[in-house]
């Protein structure tokens, strides 16, 4: 008996060992699974790691994206396990948890980190709910450019279309060598961050933010507009096939020069990068017609959930790396995307990097920086109007339209009878 009972206090007393150390270990909830993504926040968790010795930080994977992300944290929020860092989006994503009492205001570490100095006020924006952050930027990108192949063009005698008609001209020339005009990929964001470029076009920036706060109706004149421009430009110019490929995949067609084009945003010249696919020389890129000399972006924050003290502090001990000068840095350069943090010295980044960090800095000047509406729409209308957008693009039918507007314009009066609609 005595023996027994010294065998458990023996258990008891390394069992309290192992609880401490467990406790100086955090997880950090991200869906970035593969190539510079992955090599990004891998070496982003690294650097934060060797800041912080007291409160590790180990990544785990949510296969997916943005919404499969929702999906698990709802899940863990319901069963008391949150981590104590994930990567969000901005703008509505933030909202709808912070309305369900979730997430953990940043104020203390947003002044710590001086965040209204190093941030731009239109990031600003949308991480902060009435006034209070909520997220720390990141990750910095631009979608509305288009990437090409240069030896293709070279061989076949073509220049960076500037305009709408010349990009059907350039795709049609390319189908007629053989060669597939314009990749894009399944899901739905991809389809729908192209049609971005056919409705800046059409409804201009006031039009953007009007639909961002519910003003512009889905079955106006507008949306319609930017929806055939949308059809006979884009859509028609698609690789065969490009429904059930991913992003990659689409990337890794325009690198084995199967397809000359892919709209996507910036974190491509990442991965071409990773796969030795050298921009400049193998591949260059320009902005979406409609889109010159405006930018529109996607940015990823780390947002913390409320939890145990303990968590919180190991979470804002990670954030304070992760929005530093080298954090930033880091980051991006391995991603291929835009650092946030406008202390970042340009310098850091390659041709293709230097040449987004330009684009930005003019749409800056002019004004002209737009987030992704999908985050700025209320969460089941941004859903929706990716997944319709979608449809459309695979069947651009005219029952397709309809069917479309029919289900999207009630939900935009539903959310605004709702006062989900917020203006950013």
């Amino acid at each position: 008996m005595y023996k027994l009972k010294w065998i458990c206090l023996v258990a008891a007393f390394f069992g309290g060992f192992a609880s401490v150390g467990a406790q100086s270990t955090y997880e950090l909830w991200h869906y970035y699974a593969a190539g510079s993504e992955l090599a990004g926040i891998n070496a982003l968790i690294s650097y934060a790691n060797k800041q912080n010795p007291d409160a590790q930080i180990i990544g785990r994977i949510i296969p997916g994206n943005v919404i499969e992300m929702r999906r698990q944290l709802q899940t863990a929020f319901l069963g008391g396990k949150p981590p104590a860092v994930y990567q969000s989006s901005m703008a509505s994503e933030l909202k709808t948890f912070v309305e369900g009492g979730r997430l953990h205001p940043l104020t203390d570490i947003w002044n710590k980190i001086h965040g209204d100095q190093i941030f731009p006020e239109g990031v600003q924006r949308v991480v902060k709910i009435a006034g209070v952050p909520y997220g720390v930027p990141y990750d910095f990108s631009l979608i509305n450019n288009v990437f090409y192949n240069k030896a293709i063009f070279a061989k076949i005698g073509l220049t960076p279309p500037t305009d709408w008609n010349g990009l059907v001209s350039t795709c049609d020339a390319l189908r007629k060598a053989g060669i597939q005009p314009l990749g894009n990929a399944g899901g739905p964001f991809w389809s729908l961050y192209n049609f971005y470029a056919a409705l800046v076009s059409t409804v201009g920036i006031d039009g953007y933010y009007k639909i961002a706060n519910g003003e512009l109706a889905f079955d106006g004149p507008e949306f319609r507009k930017a929806l055939d421009l949308y059809r006979n430009t884009m859509v028609k110019s698609y690789a065969k096939n490009w429904s059930g490929k991913t992003w990659t995949q689409a990337a890794d067609d325009v690198i084995n020069g199967n397809t000359g084009m892919v709209m996507m945003g910036i974190w491509v010249a990442g991965y071409f990068k990773h796969a030795g696919f050298e921009a400049g020389k193998q591949f260059d890129v320009f902005p979406a017609p409609g889109t010159e000399g405006k930018v529109i972006f996607q940015m990823d924050v780390f947002a913390v959930p409320e939890g145990p003290k303990a968590s919180v502090e190991a979470a804002e001990k990670f954030i304070t790396a992760a929005s530093s000068v080298e954090g930033q840095q880091t980051f991006a350069v391995l991603k291929g995307s835009l650092a946030p943090n406008v202390n970042v010295d340009p310098s850091v980044y390659d041709y293709a990097g230097a040449k987004f960090a330009k684009q930005l800095v003019a749409a800056s000047k002019a004004n002209a920086v737009l987030p992704n509406l999908f985050f700025l729409l209320p969460t089941n209308v941004g859903s929706e109007l990716g997944n319709q957008i979608e449809r459309f693009a695979i069947d651009p039918s005219d029952n397709t339209e309809k069917e479309m507007i029919s289900t999207l314009e009630p939900l935009r009066k539903e959310a605004l009878s709702a006062n989900a609609y917020t203006k950013w």
